[in-house]
C-alpha cells in the first residue's frame, strides 16, 4: 500500500476544495481552511468565461495579417475608417461590436486617387480573448509574453471550459496535496507555458516550411485559449503519484488505471498531432507540451521553487504555522503538529520515510 492510499491522505484530497488543518488536540483533526488553490483556479477560469460571456457585444478587432500589393508605398497609404466584410460591404460599428469570430478588412486607400490598393484583415473578438489569448504573432513577434499565462484562463465555449475544469476538478486535489499548494500552482502554470511553447515551435515550423511531424500550417495569427495543456500536466502527474489509482470513465463507462488512462489521452493526442493532422492539430500541440511538462516537473518538483522569486527569495527559510502549546500536550502530537504543517506547507513528497511512518502510527491510534 502506498502512502496515497492511506486514510489521513485520502480524507485530504477529495476534490482539492480544502486542506489539512491542526485540531485543538494536536492530533490529527480535519477542518475547513481557506479554498485550495485547485479550487481558485476552478473559481477564476469559470468567472473569467462568465464575464466574458456578459462582454460579447464589445467586440475588438485582432490582427490578422494584410494582404498589400508589392509596389504600393505603405506611405503613400492611409487606412480608411471603415470595416468591410468578406463581400466587401461596409461593417458598422454596432454590428462590428457584435460580430465575435468574424473576419473583416480595414481598406488601405491612396492619397492621391482615393482607391483601395490593399487592406489590414482583423478578426473580432470578445475583450477578454482579444488582449488574453496566445498566438505566435502576438506572443512572440510582437514580444506580449504575457499571453503565455492569460490563455490558460480562456475559453472558446460552454463545451470546451466544461470539460477542462471537470479534469481539473477530478485530478487537480490529489496533486496539489502531493506537491502543496505553491508548488502545485507553479506546476500547473509551468504545465500551461510549455503547451503553449510548443504550439509556439510547431507553428514557426510550419510557417517556415520545414516538413516536420507535428509542424502546424496555421496562419501565425491563429489563436491559443484554454486550460487542457495545464490540464494534461495534471493528468500526468496523477499517473506518477497513484499510476494504479482505477477511474471510471464516462464516455466509454469502463474503468481504467490512472497510468493507462493518462497514458492512452496522451497518446491519441500525439496521434492527431504527429500522424493524423486532424482540425485540433493545434490545441494537441498544446497538450502534448502539458503532459511534457507534467511528467517532467513531477518528477523533479524541486524545480519549482524559484517560479514564484519576482515577489520575495523562496530559498529563505520562513517560519511556519506554530502548534498551539496546550498544557499535556505530548511530544508525539507537537510532532505529528509539525508534519502536517510541513504537508501543508511542501505537499507529500517532502516527507522522510520516519515521518511518514510517524503519520501512519497516529492515524492507527486514533482509529482506536
Amino acid at each position: 500500500m502506498g502512502i496515497h492510499d492511506r486514510e489521513y491522505v485520502r480524507q485530504e484530497s477529495r476534490g482539492g476544495w480544502g486542506g489539512a488543518t491542526r485540531g485543538g488536540g494536536g492530533g490529527l483533526a480535519r477542518g475547513p481552511r481557506l479554498l485550495s488553490v485547485n479550487a481558485w483556479l476552478l473559481i477564476i477560469n469559470i468567472a473569467v468565461f462568465v464575464i466574458g460571456g456578459f462582454m460579447g457585444n464589445l467586440g475588438t478587432p485582432v490582427f490578422q495579417g494584410h494582404s498589400l500589393p508589392a509596389d504600393v508605398d505603405i506611405e503613400q497609404t492611409v487606412l480608411q475608417s471603415e470595416f468591410r466584410d468578406g463581400q466587401g460591404q461596409v461593417v458598422e460599428r454596432d454590428t462590428l461590436r457584435r460580430s465575435d469570430g468574424k473576419m473583416v478588412a480595414r481598406l488601405r486607400m491612396d492619397r492621391e486617387t482615393g482607391q483601395p490598393v490593399g487592406s489590414d484583415l482583423y478578426r473580432i473578438m470578445k475583450p477578454l480573448s482579444a488582449y488574453g489569448h496566445f498566438s505566435t504573432y502576438q506572443g512572440f513577434l510582437r514580444l506580449e509574453v504575457w499571453r503565455l499565462l492569460t490563455f490558460q484562463f480562456l475559453h472558446a465555449s460552454p463545451t470546451h471550459i466544461l470539460f477542462n475544469m471537470l479534469g481539473l476538478w477530478i485530478f487537480g486535489g490529489m496533486v496539489e496535496q502531493y506537491l502543496g499548494s505553491r508548488r502545485y500552482l507553479a506546476f500547473y502554470l509551468v504545465c500551461g507555458i510549455s503547451g503553449g511553447l510548443l504550439y509556439l515551435l510547431f507553428n514557426v515550423l510550419g510557417a517556415l516550411g520545414i516538413p516536420l511531424p507535428g509542424a502546424l500550417e496555421v496562419d501565425l495569427t491563429t489563436p491559443l485559449v484554454g486550460a487542457s495543456a495545464g490540464v494534461f500536466g495534471v493528468i500526468m502527474a496523477c499517473a506518477f503519484i497513484s499510476p494504479n489509482t482505477v477511474i471510471q470513465l464516462l464516455f466509454p463507462p469502463i474503468p481504467l488505471k490512472m497510468k493507462t488512462f493518462a497514458y492512452g489521452y496522451l497518446i491519441i493526442a500525439a496521434l492527431n498531432l504527429f500522424v493524423l493532422g486532424g482540425a485540433n492539430q493545434g490545441g494537441d500541440a498544446a497538450h502534448v507540451g502539458g503532459a511534457i511538462a507534467g511528467f517532467f516537473f513531477i518528477r523533479r518538483p524541486h524545480l519549482l521553487r524559484d517560479f514564484f522569486d519576482i515577489f520575495g527569495d523562496s530559498r529563505k527559510k520562513r517560519p511556519g504555522p506554530r502548534a498551539p502549546r496546550e498544557k499535556g500536550a505530548s511530544q508525539s502530537d507537537r510532532e505529528v503538529d509539525r508534519i502536517l504543517d510541513k504537508v501543508n506547507n511542501q505537499g507529500l513528497h517532502s516527507l522522510s520515510e520516519g515521518e511518514k511512518k510517524t503519520l501512519r502510527k497516529a492515524t492507527e491510534g486514533k482509529r482506536g
